[in-house]
């Protein structure tokens, strides 16, 4: 993370840091589920529409266990948009539809923040260690990135009640025995996963080839 000089670390860095990360949150996470919402409209169920979670207001997203876990253990999320399945105009493609749309969402939105990061580097360097502003943004773009890129990929994870586990489902004819034992233990491998540290590799190894891969890619593209 970029520090101007002339900022040292202090109480008032800390503050902005919260304050940038729960700025950060209150754009990941309604992006997420507000994705949903819309795949869920566009397949024909309104259920979102009427439970007035079709917006990307925050706090219509916020879920306070998530938002702790996140700050804790690196992984998080927001209040479920309702879903009503005997709404889709076409089943399992619908559903497969829906459940992907908010991981999508998040992949799209971290490449923008992390290209928006990449282009003020190239053209304006100095910006981001010249002035507490420049500090502030380069802090909001870093965790922007990251916030949706997590999301993203442990969504991704075929786990109930995630959206992986809901992608699979929405290929499976019956529930079959991978996704009866995804739903019954759920609980204890979330805390495995946890206690092990094994989402932690998962995610770092995961995230850490994604932005590479952008940075490469974004690096190319602005002439680095």
């Amino acid at each position: 993370m970029l520090i101007p000089s002339n900022i040292g670390i202090s109480f008032t860095d800390i503050l902005i840091s919260i304050f940038v990360m729960v700025m950060a949150l209150f754009i990941a996470m309604p992006i997420h589920e507000f994705a949903h919402a819309v795949a869920a409209k566009h397949e024909g169920d309104y259920t979102a529409v009427v439970a007035k979670r079709y917006t990307l207001a925050p706090l219509a997203h916020f879920d306070a266990m998530g938002f702790i876990f996140l700050f804790l253990f690196r992984f998080g999320w927001a209040k479920p948009v309702p879903v009503d399945e005997r709404n889709f105009k076409r089943g399992n493609k619908s559903k497969f539809l829906v459940s992907i749309a908010g991981i999508l969402a998040n992949l799209i939105a971290g490449i923008l923040f992390l290209f928006i990061y990449m282009l003020i580097s190239r053209f304006a360097p100095e910006f981001y260690t010249s002035s507490l502003y420049g500090y502030v943004l380069n802090q909001f773009l870093q965790i922007c990135v990251s916030l949706n890129f997590m999301l993203a990929i442990f969504n991704i994870l075929p786990i109930y009640p995630l959206d992986g586990y809901h992608i699979i489902e929405s290929f499976s004819k019956t529930e079959n025995s991978f996704l009866r034992f995804m739903k019954q233990y759920s609980f204890l491998i979330y805390i495995i996963l946890i206690i092990t540290g094994l989402y932690s590799i998962f995610y770092s190894f995961t995230a850490g080839l994604l932005i590479e891969g952008l940075i490469k890619l974004f690096s190319l593209i602005l002439g680095f």
